[in-house]
């Protein structure tokens, strides 16, 4: 699963770990607004606030902003340093299992910085959220680098993008059979309604729909078991470094 990168990926491989990271992706997401009141998983909602807080003169909330944007990055980064350590003799699924194993550490400090600190402050939750952040950044970048940019699974934007592509692709494709069948000429244009491929649709099917799952199961948790919640998230990343660390000794 992990000893594998881009083309020389399967398809199963790549629909098994997307849907399981983004599971997680939604998972803290949706746990994580519930909790501290901001998205962490993406950054276009953060860029709309910061351009807001700024436009509105509340500068020390652009900052703060601007700071989530910059642990978003960080995360990016220290995953990519990390994975970079294959090439001085590491193998990669140790260096994924390392990235992974961060993540979940940075999931629990976030949980026991939740438990310890009583003030509301908007800038104090901001610094929690800022954690968050990092864990995300540091997962979307692991999983692009594995399956050389095949996946995300941090956010859907470019998931429900990608779906409506190959929705009209296949639309398309089942005029021009339908065409064929009754003599009626139902697609125009000059290019050519070939069959999609079916395994993209599948695996882009298996991200939204998994990171849909993850989302409702973040909030539920994180209302019904507050703060704790977020340990479920950590638990599930540290299974997966898990794995990656046995995956390396076969």
């Amino acid at each position: 699963m992990f000893s594998r990168e881009g083309s020389a990926r399967s398809d199963s491989q790549n629909r098994w770990l997307a849907g399981y990271l983004a599971f997680v992706g939604g998972f803290v997401n949706s746990c994580g607004f519930v909790l501290v009141g901001t998205f962490s998983s993406h950054v276009t909602g953060n860029v709309g606030r910061l351009a807001n807080d700024a436009a509105t003169g509340q500068y020390a909330a652009a900052v703060a902003a601007l700071s989530l944007v910059l642990c978003f990055f960080a995360g990016a980064f220290i995953a990519s340093v990390i994975i970079e350590s294959r090439f001085l003799g590491v193998p990669s699924a140790r260096a994924y299992a390392l990235a992974l194993a961060t993540e979940s550490l940075l999931l629990l400090v976030f949980t026991l910085l939740s438990y310890v600190t009583t003030s509301a402050h908007p800038r104090v939750r901001d610094a929690e959220t800022a954690l968050l952040c990092v864990a995300m950044g540091l997962q979307n970048a692991l999983v692009s680098r594995l399956s050389g940019a095949v996946v995300r699974t941090t956010h859907l934007t470019g998931v429900v993008t990608d779906l409506g592509i190959e929705g009209a692709r296949w639309f398309r494709f089942w005029r021009r059979s339908l065409s064929e069948a009754t003599r009626v000429p139902l697609v125009l244009g000059q290019n050519p309604a070939e069959r999609p491929a079916a395994p993209k649709v599948l695996l882009l099917g298996t991200i939204a729909a998994s990171f849909l799952a993850g989302a409702s199961g973040g909030a539920y948790s994180a209302v019904h078991w507050h703060h704790g919640s977020m340990l479920i998230a950590a638990a599930a990343v540290a299974t997966c470094a898990s794995y990656a660390v046995v995956n390396s000794r076969a």
